[in-house]
């Protein structure tokens, strides 16, 4: 590399930006079209070990290393255009977001500010988290992961300055042991995995590796052409090759930044770097990548929000140009202002006044996530109470309620199962016959069937472990609910247990009859063994159920609807007779006991989605709320008391 002073500026590593951003830009645009274009981040992470630590060591060998200097650095770098960014987001989802929204939106901007993103979205997910496509500032996890690094990685050089040996000793420990935990975490807690910085940091410090022996003048001189050669087929094959269906980061992020790191450490001189990295276009989109991190995600988000749903492809390239300008504007009129001010006095009060922004437009998301603030929506009764339907939801985790009866009940299933868990505690807490001892064994998204496991989950070991605890002898009655049509709708993320190959599933076809025989041949096992078995058929869905039909969306205004129509029951039996009549001879040939919800939710001809007053009796398209359960699904009473009490209050007339 022909340089050693790691403030010497490479209008390559400006290109490489433009290459990460634009691969990510161009993967939450067009996802099928460059399918693993999120490694970009990946790359941003390289280049930011390198930069920055380049930069430390170099203020280490010249003893005038500063915090406060790099920090303000750090704040001069950074708040500008988020400042902007989060302002942005603020307004507009205060315009179109209905109150539940807005609220989640607060805590995601308070997250935003604070550089905790990663921590917030890592603790959100789960089978009911808003889904990632409709959250404007998820993209800032990467924000949270690349400060919590700048938090530490300064310190860390710092201790360990006297002796280089020292330093490259705990560069390389803690990157092999970041690399360690992110394989160990995304084969077990993909999530975590994902967005924990303990398996983050090492593709900073792969960067930082390279810095080091930049900086020390070992860094070797040939086969810059080949490095780089090798770093594009590397990085640019990752951007194609991966994909969401891959474990990520794991193994596979070694593509992007071991591209990253050759392209870097092939230096400026080398042809692809030079002719390519280097051109102007390139150069000019690397100088506001920044911005356009920051722009694109929330710009695409409200596009969907705005449009209910995925935008056609010419409105999506209308966002991304969208993107480009406002981040050339906000570089141009307020980062490249503050960042490199020449006056004494804006150098001075720029990060004063830059930190109390951003504690502001974090308080102000906090005073959002407490509903002290809210959208405009929030003076709507309706909004408000379809607000209260998303939130509407009483299961806390399995438990074991014990019993007076010597005898207990397994509640076992989906989240179609804890949506009935309302119910259930009402009748717990009322007490007004004996009752069995109610054990709940659920797992969202997690079919209740033996045999099959789920892409990316330990559905297979639950469903064992459950039909174990069914055979008990104090077990009388097993309840078995589920989404059954979503059980249909994803076979194809199941497979075989032990299958190698992972071979997707086809339900109700002749090559997969087995799942369902296995089925029937696990609740035959029960019945023989004495056990009731009951078999709670599909609850109504469909997308008039869900609150989501009494609002629309126009431009940059929300507007609410009336009640939609009735789900008309011929429709919603069109949806689920396939997957429903299986069950029934599955329950006729074993002697188990059929439970419709549709008897109680629904008249002879419709199945409302609201009720008298308007107010939604389903939080989504396919989940009941709380209120609706307690209130009007007796269905399961007579299963949870002894002897054949059955409630007829809350059935639809």
């Amino acid at each position: 590399m022909e340089s050693h002073n790691p403030r010497a500026y490479r209008p390559d590593i400006d290109g490489l930006r433009a290459v990460a951003v634009l691969g990510v830009l161009a993967f939450h645009a067009f996802p099928g079209a460059l399918p693993g274009g999120f490694a970009g981040v990946d790359v941003f992470f390289v280049i930011s070990g390198f930069l920055i630590s380049g930069i430390i060591l170099e203020d280490l060998r010249e003893r005038s290393f500063s915090f406060a200097e790099f920090y303000r650095r750090r704040a001069r770098r950074l708040f500008p255009a988020l400042v902007v960014v989060l302002l942005a987001s603020l307004a507009v989802g205060w315009l179109v977001l209905l109150p539940h929204e807005f609220a989640q939106q607060g805590r995601h901007v308070a997250a935003g500010a604070a550089f905790l993103s990663n921590i917030v979205f890592w603790r959100e997910a789960g089978y009911f988290d808003t889904a990632a496509e409709l959250k404007p500032l998820l993209h800032l996890w990467s924000l949270g992961v690349e400060e919590q690094y700048y938090l530490v990685w300064p310190l860390a050089l710092l201790l360990f300055r006297r002796r280089a040996g020292r330093t490259l000793l705990l560069i390389v420990t803690l990157a092999a042991g970041s690399f360690a935990a992110n394989v160990w975490l995304t084969a077990h807690k993909p999530v975590a995995g994902f967005y924990l910085p303990m398996g983050r940091l090492w593709e900073f410090l792969a960067g930082s590796l390279l810095a080091y022996f930049v900086h020390h003048g070992r860094a070797l001189q040939r086969w810059s052409e080949a490095k780089a050669t090798a770093g594009a087929v590397l990085m640019l094959g990752s951007f194609a090759i991966l994909s969401g269906s891959r474990a990520f980061p794991g193994w596979w992020a070694l593509l992007p930044v071991a591209g990253a790191v050759l392209t870097i450490w092939a230096g400026p001189s080398a042809w692809i770097n030079r002719k390519l990295l280097c051109r102007p276009t390139l150069v000019w989109v690397g100088v506001i990548s920044y911005p356009l991190y920051l722009w694109h995600w929330p710009v695409l988000v409200y596009g969907r929000i705005v449009h209910g749903g995925e935008p056609p492809a010419a409105v999506r390239l209308a966002l991304c140009a969208l993107s480009v300008l406002l981040a050339w504007l906000t570089y141009a009129l307020v980062e490249k202002k503050i960042r490199f001010a020449t006056l004494p006095s804006i150098r001075r009060l720029s990060v004063p006044g830059l930190t109390a922004s951003v504690t502001a437009i974090g308080a102000v998301g906090f005073l959002a996530l407490r509903g002290i603030v809210g959208p405009l929506s929030a003076a709507s009764p309706l909004a408000c109470e379809i607000s209260a339907a998303y939130g509407d939801w009483e299961y806390h985790g399995d438990l074991v309620i014990p019993g007076d009866t010597g005898r207990a009940v397994v509640l076992f299933g989906d989240s179609h199962m804890q949506h009935y868990w309302p119910r259930i505690q009402k009748l717990a807490d009322e007490h007004v016959a004996p009752m069995h001892t109610i054990i709940l064994r659920t797992a969202g998204g997690c079919a209740p069937v033996p045999g099959i496991e789920q892409q990316g989950s330990h559905c297979a070991p639950f469903v064992d472990e459950t039909l174990q605890i069914a055979r008990r002898p104090e077990v009388e009655t097993v309840v078995i609910a589920a989404s059954w049509v979503g059980f249909l709708e994803r076979a194809g993320r199941y497979y075989r247990v032990g299958d190698p190959e992972q071979k997707p599933l086809k339900l109700l076809t002749p090559e997969s009859e087995w799942v369902l025989e296995r089925f029937q041949s696990a609740l035959a096992g029960l019945v023989a063994a004495g056990k009731k078995v009951v078999i709670v058929l599909s609850s109504p869905r469909g997308s008039v159920l869900s609150p989501a039909s009494l609002v629309r969306r126009e431009g940059m205004v929300l507007e609410l609807r009336g009640a939609p129509s009735p789900l008309p029951r011929a429709q919603l039996s069109k949806l689920t007779h396939r997957i429903d009549n299986r069950l029934r001879r599955i329950a006729e040939a074993v002697g188990a006991t059929i439970v419709d919800p549709a008897e109680w939710l629904c008249t002879k001809t419709e199945c409302p989605g609201t009720d008298a007053r308007g107010r939604p009796l389903y939080r989504d398209a396919t989940h009941l709320r709380a209120s609706t359960v307690r209130e009007r699904f007796p269905g399961l009473d007579r299963f949870v008391y002894a002897g054949e009490i059955v409630r007829a209050a809350g059935r639809m007339p």
